[in-house]
């Protein structure tokens, strides 16, 4: 290790670097099990608030299993400062995801996990921005996704008549087909 963090001790990890994308995207092997189910509700915190801080330790002392998960990434510096026309994410602000990961084993009632989920992405909405993480939002969240678009809508659909006009590009599930959309 080298550079000026060179003084500063012995590292327990020297590992940063380039690391390709299929690399990255098996960072979460781990955490994912073969044939477990998964739900996901995810909300856009501006700030950690006392009351989304309570919302959120309420949730982990609700948890309706072992395989379950709250997260939270800070989104900031950088990417907070890119013009908004410049990409098609509409939140350029700092901001706080947070992800409601409800996992149940095969065989297992559903029940208790969707309402533990939903439970608690009730308690974040009144807390949260509009909108939200386009690629993790349910396929009937198109309000969302239009509002977590924002001002790039348009532009977005536009090209997207463009681009695909017969929709075989399907990666964001929650961007509703070409024809009949504004």
């Amino acid at each position: 290790m080298g550079g000026p963090a060179a003084g500063a001790g012995h590292p327990l990890v020297d590992q940063v670097g380039p690391l390709a994308y299929a690399d990255a995207l098996r960072m979460f092997d781990g955490g994912m099990v073969d044939g477990n189910h998964y739900l996901l509700r995810t909300h856009w915190l501006p700030a950690l608030t006392d009351d989304a801080v309570d919302a959120l330790v309420d949730a982990a002392r609700q948890v309706s299993s072992p395989f379950s998960a709250l997260a939270l990434h800070h989104f900031h510096g950088a990417a907070s400062r890119v013009r908004l026309a410049d990409t098609a994410f509409g939140l350029r602000a700092d901001h706080l995801l947070t992800e409601v990961i409800a996992v149940w084993a095969p065989g297992g009632v559903v029940g208790p996990h969707r309402d533990w989920a939903e439970r608690i992405s009730a308690a974040l909405a009144p807390h949260a921005l509009p909108g939200g993480y386009p690629n993790l939002l349910a396929p009937q969240e198109t309000d969302r996704v239009r509002l977590a678009y924002g001002a790039n809508w348009a532009r977005l659909r536009r090209a997207k008549r463009r681009y695909d006009p017969r929709d075989l590009l399907t990666a964001v599930p929650t961007l509703p087909p070409s024809e009949g959309s504004g």
